[in-house]
């Protein structure tokens, strides 16, 4: 094996080294031109960090409602995975499943007006229901990021006494909104099984996005169960409110191009 030196100038920055780590650019002291033996054991450290990241990131994501916000205001930010990842990696695994399930059936009725480009594109949509599908699997995405900071204003606003910022309500809505992604996923990956009992599991996979935000708000800001759980029936009710109109929106303008 070759021999690192931990002293002399970093090969990235030129700053003097003190150790194995650059105090100044981060990179860590590793051979230039590794044998083999040294280029498996990397790999092997890298794989293993990433994995330990990612399993303490989904345990405290799932098991622990608002730890993941805590550690993270907290500047406890190395351990886990970081929230803008945690929310692209949730979210790309329920669009993924989503993409890969069969449409099932869809009914679109246009009950005011006469508008025949709407119902002619109703008729098309109730012959192949997997066009809006594709539409909202194309559209909701980039809607949630218009919602997901609209989620953390509406928390923002119940909560600005015990945070005055708005960023950490964002982290926040981050983390709260990966979890959603992950039940939702649950709750697709589920839906070929026709057995009562799965559907009732998948229906508490839904219900279980209420306790889950309350017992995040109260681990995060704090406050009494009883207010806490008012506020959470508050926010959902609002947030549920708009993310109504969106999926409204998103079909109607589908409608309007076909």
């Amino acid at each position: 094996m070759h021999e690192v030196s931990e002293t002399g100038p970093c090969l990235n920055c030129g700053t003097e080294l003190t150790g194995r780590w650059c105090g100044q650019c981060g990179q860590r002291v590793v051979p230039v031109r590794p044998s083999l033996h040294e280029l498996l054991h990397e790999a092997v450290h890298e794989i293993a960090h990433i994995d330990g990241k990612l399993i303490r990131t989904a345990g405290l994501l799932l098991f622990r409602p608002g730890a993941l916000t805590t550690e993270f205001l907290e500047g406890k930010r190395v351990r886990s995975v970081t929230p803008v990842r945690v929310y692209l990696l949730c979210s790309v695994l329920f669009f993924g499943i989503l993409s890969l399930l069969p449409t099932g059936p869809l009914t679109v009725k246009i009950t005011k007006g006469r508008d025949a480009q709407l119902t002619q594109a109703a008729e098309r949509v109730n012959k192949d229901p997997a066009i809006l599908v594709h539409a909202f699997e194309s559209a909701f995405p980039k809607a949630m990021f218009l919602l997901m900071p609209l989620f953390a204003l509406i928390v923002f606003a119940f909560y600005f006494r015990a945070e005055r910022m708005y960023v950490p309500h964002f982290y926040f809505a981050v983390h709260y909104h990966a979890f959603g992604f992950v039940l939702l996923a649950l709750y697709e990956a589920t839906s070929p099984i026709h057995i009562r009992a799965v559907g009732i599991i998948r229906l508490l996979f839904l219900l279980t996005l209420f306790p889950y935000l309350g017992m995040s708000l109260r681990r995060v800001y704090g406050g009494a169960r009883w207010l806490t759980s008012l506020k959470t029936l508050a926010i959902l009710t609002i947030y549920g409110f708009f993310i109504l109109i969106t999926m409204a929106f998103i079909a109607y303008v589908t409608l309007r191009r076909l």
